[in-house]
């Protein structure tokens, strides 16, 4: 069986990869790896020599003109996206087509693959992200796939609200967690090597998304760094680790942002496009809390025990550990909140909230349902009893 496997960004490569290792090696199983987006983009990073680097040849590779950050650029990379997805199902013909996430390049993918005949299954459905366009992408996702892994049962049970067979969803657990587990981390003297950068004696992780849905995407983004400007004006010896932002629309301001800030806490704030997934995870597991809009503080965060500062409403409707603070996105509200994360209380609560995202065995499992996977493309839609009235 060929299956091809799509991906896009950093954190959806690092998610996929036990998956794309446990498919290298079944027997019965023919990898195809497709990689496109801010892989091949330079400003991200250019984290296709990553994948590279794991030892995975990209069979195609997709490039998307990302410098126009606008709606309106999105839409063109969108639209390149579906061509060349198009182009190399044509010529891969897999068998079936897995995709993970909610971003724009992969819905394209998944049109493609609709197109081309290819079937195609999908992670991370029915989740809710209500303050980002990525709900669009994802629900979409669902219906343009004939398999689900879900992250936990609720979760299952919105795919299924959609029409999909309970048959053809299955609750696997959330594989960044899986990583966050396994993989082997740096230790905190190595990753301070690595980065070239102080980490004593203590530092937030932070990460800022634009809101694709707000009339400007980086204005939460504007209070999120005012408030962590404030923290680290008052608390002399705090440190910071700023990722870059993902390539949607607003995403060049947001990296700005971070720069600015940067520029003013002079050897206080490293600011990196990306750390790639093992440098990532371990200055999650060495950080004094996790801040920011990023989906990593809610789903690789409580493994880690980490305490995490959710801001604004990119991430409201996803389900959350008890070690996770809300808050709105305010400068003041987010300088009390990072306040909080970082007292002793919220550390000892971290210690002792359950993931409810964690699941053992997830990459394993998802690799045994897609070897026994037999189904074609058609869905019939499974109806679910109506309310009266």
């Amino acid at each position: 069986m060929k299956i091809a496997v799509f991906t896009g960004t950093r954190a959806e490569y690092g998610l996929l990869r036990p998956v794309l290792e446990g498919l290298r090696e079944a027997p019965d199983m023919e990898l195809q790896l497709l990689v496109s987006g801010s892989h091949l983009s330079a400003r991200h990073g250019r984290t296709v020599e990553e994948v590279r680097g794991d030892g995975f040849a990209p069979d195609e590779e997709i490039p998307l003109d990302l410098d126009d950050d606008s709606p309106q650029g999105v839409a063109r990379a969108a639209a390149q996206a579906l061509t060349g997805c198009a182009q190399a199902l044509a010529r891969l013909a897999p068998d079936m087509l897995l995709l993970l996430g909610d971003r724009y390049e992969t819905l394209a993918c998944a049109m493609a693959a609709a197109l081309c005949r290819v079937p195609v299954a999908h992670v991370h459905g029915g989740e809710a992200t209500r303050g980002a366009a990525d709900d669009l992408f994802r629900h979409a996702l669902t219906k343009l796939s004939v398999l689900h892994f879900t992250a936990c049962e609720e979760y299952r049970g919105r795919v299924i609200q959609m029409g999909e067979r309970p048959e053809t969803v299955f609750n696997v657990g959330a594989l960044g967690v899986e990583n966050a587990l396994s993989l082997p981390l740096p230790g905190r003297e190595e990753l301070a090597a690595a980065l070239e950068f102080d980490l004593a004696p203590a530092f937030v992780l932070a990460t800022f998304h634009p809101v694709t849905l707000d009339a400007d995407p980086a204005e939460q983004a504007r209070s999120f760094f005012a408030g962590l400007a404030a923290v680290l004006a008052e608390q002399p010896s705090l440190r910071a680790v700023i990722t870059g932002a993902n390539a949607d629309a607003g995403g060049n301001a947001v990296d700005a942002l971070a720069a600015g800030l940067a520029a003013r806490f002079q050897n206080r704030v490293l600011v990196r496009p990306s750390l790639g997934q093992l440098r990532y995870l371990a200055a999650m597991r060495h950080c004094a809390c996790v801040a920011g809009n990023s989906s990593s503080g809610l789903i690789e965060a409580p493994s880690l025990h980490v305490p995490t500062v959710n801001v604004g409403n990119r991430q409201e409707g996803r389900v959350r550990a008890a070690s996770v603070l809300d808050c709105p996105a305010e400068a003041l509200a987010v300088a009390e909140t990072l306040r909080r994360a970082l007292s002793g209380e919220m550390a000892a609560r971290a210690q002792n909230a359950a993931n409810p995202l964690e699941k053992p065995g997830t990459s394993r499992r998802m690799v045994k349902i897609l070897r026994h996977w037999r189904g074609g493309l058609e869905k019939p839609f499974h109806d679910l009893p109506l309310p009266r009235g």
